[in-house]
């Protein structure tokens, strides 16, 4: 069983632009082809407005994978908070060979969103606001045909990257200070964490129901193996200082492949891993290979000007699962 996760770069515009999906399904539908998976996580995906529609269609997606295998798997994409269809960017996609025996958008169903009040704003608040996800957990149950469920985690957290704080930038949409700044980058913070403990208790969830559940968590986790996002989800026991609990730890498959070949962003030169697959105990000895597909991987700061490139800036990561 192959699973693989890639980040489309946020693929699919508003309103369907012929011209521009064209490009990018030549620049996309190899990558997805190469892969030859049986479970693609899918992030970043857009979803567009057709007429007659009550709510937003994955139809650039459909048009994507049109002609593949792909296009005759079970498709499951993220909702928004209503649970009335998808959002209009960067939605999460399971495409399975397998069938999804059930599929959910998490929005704090585990971690209440947490309380925080920025003194920079302006005007300022009365009490202390609720930080809530800028998009879902998706969570699914599939049937691989094996007896046990597969419980995967597609993932897409917060990018440390400063969020907004009222009144914290000029007309020009630059900072006023570097105090709005700061706030605005612990609150990214502050989001990608709380994303990683609703994630975590997820997991912690169906452990609670079965020691030996076969899960995995996939996608643009925004984060290296040592930041505190990760060190959360994977709850060593050098961590928790908890032995007995380790059965609960989850393990960073990518983390086994030297650095240069599992990257998947290049910043300014510098290789990152970003996207990643982490497998509960009960899944870690079924891997038969990793892959990363970063040959030739574009620069996203160097080269991320070109107007004409229409692939993505992440790389995709693909395990294979031996559960025979």
């Amino acid at each position: 069983m192959k699973l693989a996760t890639f980040n489309l770069e946020s693929f699919g515009t508003d309103r369907i632009d012929e011209d521009l999906l064209a490009r990018r399904i030549d620049a996309l539908r190899p990558k997805l082809l190469e892969l030859e998976a049986d479970i693609l996580c899918l992030q970043e995906v857009n979803a567009q407005k057709i007429k007659g529609q009550s709510s937003r269609q994955f139809h650039d997606l459909k048009r994507l994978i049109e002609g593949t295998p792909y296009q005759d798997f079970f498709m499951s994409g993220s909702l928004r908070p209503s649970g009335k269809g998808p959002g209009d960017r960067h939605n999460l996609v399971v495409l399975s060979r397998y069938p999804v025996l059930s599929g959910e958008s998490l929005y704090h169903r585990h971690a209440e969103p947490p309380l925080w009040r920025p003194g920079t704003a302006d005007p300022g608040y009365d009490e202390p606001q609720a930080t809530a996800f800028d998009r879902p957990v998706q969570q699914l149950q599939i049937d691989l045909g094996t007896g046990r469920p597969l419980h995967v985690f597609n993932v897409h957290l917060r990018a440390p990257i400063a969020a907004q704080i009222r009144g914290g930038k000029d007309a020009e949409h630059n900072w006023a200070s570097v105090s709005a700044w700061a706030e605005g980058y612990h609150l990214s913070v502050l989001k990608q964490t709380a994303q990683a403990l609703e994630l975590r208790l997820g997991a912690e969830a169906l452990f609670d129901e079965d020691p030996e559940a076969q899960i995995i968590l996939t996608g643009d986790f925004n984060a290296t193996g040592e930041t505190r996002a990760l060190r959360l989800l994977r709850a060593d026991p050098h961590d928790t200082g908890v032995p007995d609990l380790g059965y609960r730890q989850l393990y960073q498959l990518d983390a086994a492949l030297p650095l240069e070949q599992r990257k998947t962003v290049l910043h300014k030169g510098r290789a990152q891993t970003l996207d990643h697959v982490l497998a509960s105990r009960s899944m870690t000895d079924r891997v038969a290979h990793i892959k990363v597909f970063n040959a030739a991987l574009p620069d996203e700061i160097l080269e991320g000007d070109d107007p004409d490139y229409a692939g993505s800036y992440h790389a995709a990561m693909c395990v294979d699962f031996d559960m025979s």
